[in-house]
């Protein structure tokens, strides 16, 4: 099915007929719509268009944290998983810390990329902030925040990407926004996990370093700080359960790896 997603508006013509065939009535005009906007392609620059929108409006939300040297340690963590990224060329990531105690990470389309305060206070390592960029790269990659706002009505009245601006581009930056603070799917935020896990790895961390990082948030799940992120993520001891299969899985070794805790607890003494 994401591989039908990606081939643009050719995925309408395979689709359409297998609906037809498989429910035995003809969809709605309604309902050809609906296909045929979630089928219409974005490309890059209007997917950083659409992601710039949704993260000011997280930055509105959360003042970002005034720290030049922990934004240029979260950047170097950062772009170094996202080098694995397996997203075609045309993205550029961008890394941010919000001023906040409250414990979350927020990944907006066209790659900008928030994590807390509070979240980087209850981590114990750079192999920990890893995983969870890892995690919101990944959501970046699926476009998991894109595929949502092209099912959404606001979207409905687009034809092409020359639309996207203006008051059009501030609506479908309300609506990003929105998804953010509200969560995303289930199967997303699972999906994230697994490649987040890959991604890490793969750039030299211990693979379970999101792992040890969601334990330390069970263990401490009546904090208050922790509101926001219980509100936005599916339940800790499912993603637990599936991390260690995909870690498993991958033939990936709980522990092996770098780990980094001393470099990060020193450069991260600041939000603790």
């Amino acid at each position: 099915m994401r591989a039908l997603r990606r081939c643009g508006a050719a995925t309408v013509t395979i689709v359409l007929p297998c609906l037809i065939a498989c429910s035995g009535t003809i969809p709605s005009l309604e309902g050809l719509a609906r296909i045929g906007q979630s089928a219409l392609p974005i490309g890059p620059e209007a997917e950083t268009r659409i992601g710039f929108g949704i993260a000011a409006t997280v930055a509105g939300r959360y003042r970002v944290h005034q720290d030049p040297d922990l934004t240029r340690y979260v950047n170097l963590v950062g772009h170094t998983v996202a080098q694995h990224s397996i997203r075609p060329t045309g993205i550029q990531f961008h890394f941010g810390v919000l001023d906040t105690p409250e414990v979350n990470a927020f990944a907006a389309p066209g790659g900008y990329i928030f994590v807390t305060r509070g979240a980087l206070a209850r981590m114990g390592s750079e192999a920990e902030l890893a995983g969870v960029l890892g995690h919101e790269v990944a959501h970046v990659d699926e476009t998991h925040v894109l595929d949502e706002i092209r099912r959404s009505s606001v979207f409905a009245s687009v034809q092409d990407e020359a639309q996207l601006s203006g008051a059009l581009l501030d609506q479908l930056s309300e609506v990003g926004g929105s998804l953010l603070f509200t969560g995303l799917s289930r199967e997303d935020e699972l999906e994230a996990d697994s490649l987040g896990v890959l991604y890490a790895a793969a750039s030299g961390y211990r693979p379970d370093g999101l792992i040890l990082f969601l334990e330390r948030l069970a263990a401490n799940e009546p904090v208050p700080a922790l509101r926001e992120w219980t509100a936005t993520h599916p339940n800790e001891q499912e993603r637990l359960t599936a991390l260690r299969r995909q870690i498993a899985a991958s033939g990936l070794v709980s522990g092996s790896g770098q780990d980094l805790s001393d470099r990060f607890l020193e450069i991260t003494a600041g939000v603790r």
